[in-house]
């Protein structure tokens, strides 16, 4: 990675969102990293702070980091600003890692995909003096004033924190986890961060009548593909 970019940002927001509209930034916290992934310098912005560009370089030699980063990228559309050149999403890292594994066994416990998962595959642990879930919950129904600007600025650093842990174990082999291939990844965050952004932000036209006549035949569609494609297995 080094080789490539002379500097990281790994970014997260904070926002209010109501069902069916845009989030609602309430602040922002990121730290910027060197080429050899060191901390360089932290960011921190609250709701009324924001210029209309971006308080870090997101220029070809600049690589922004995130987990679920179509979130991030949704809160830049939401503010005015351009999409960073390069996105590495974590979540998309994790799952290219995570997919090529045995399937497990239909009697256990499909395994969380979160933030928090990731870093616990990884032997990363964190949040130790925040409910995550609550937290989470509360600022994004407006509820942060429960906690004051401080306890969200603590909670969004340390999802920082945490992503940059991980963004180090990432970049190499970890027990059955390859290396994460950052070509690809960077390719395939194009879609996972900048067009699930564009998609949440403006919708997506759904044949409803066809949506609904799936959703009662779903049953017998899945269980006719998968016998489908058992059979072609053998010929």
């Amino acid at each position: 990675m080094s080789d490539n970019f002379s500097r990281v940002i790994v970014a997260d927001f904070e926002y209010e969102v109501r069902g069916g509209e845009l989030p609602s930034v309430l602040c922002m916290v990121a730290y910027e990293l060197n080429e050899n992934l060191q901390h360089v310098r932290t960011i921190r912005k609250w709701r009324g702070e924001f210029d209309k560009t971006p308080p870090f370089d997101i220029g070809d030699d600049t690589l922004f980091v995130a987990y679920s980063a179509w979130a991030e990228m949704t809160c830049f559309d939401v503010l005015g600003w351009q999409h960073p050149v390069h996105i590495f999403d974590q979540h998309t890292a994790y799952l290219a890692a995570t997919n090529v594994l045995l399937p497990r066994d239909d009697t256990q416990k499909r395994p969380k995909k979160d933030l928090a998962s990731a870093c616990r595959a990884y032997g990363l642990e964190g949040w130790e003096r925040i409910d995550k879930g609550s937290m989470a919950a509360d600022i994004g129904n407006g509820l942060w004033q429960n906690y004051g600007s401080a306890a969200v600025f603590e909670y969004c650093e340390e999802d920082v924190r945490m992503s940059t842990a991980l963004l180090r174990a990432q970049l190499h082999r970890h027990g059955d986890m390859p290396a994460a291939d950052v070509s690809r990844v960077l390719h395939w965050s194009n879609y996972s961060a900048k067009v699930v952004a564009r998609i949440q932000a403006t919708g997506m036209p759904i044949d409803m009548r066809l949506w609904n006549l799936v959703q009662e035949n779903k049953s017998r569609c899945c269980t006719r593909i998968t016998t489908t494609a058992r059979s072609e297995l053998w010929l």
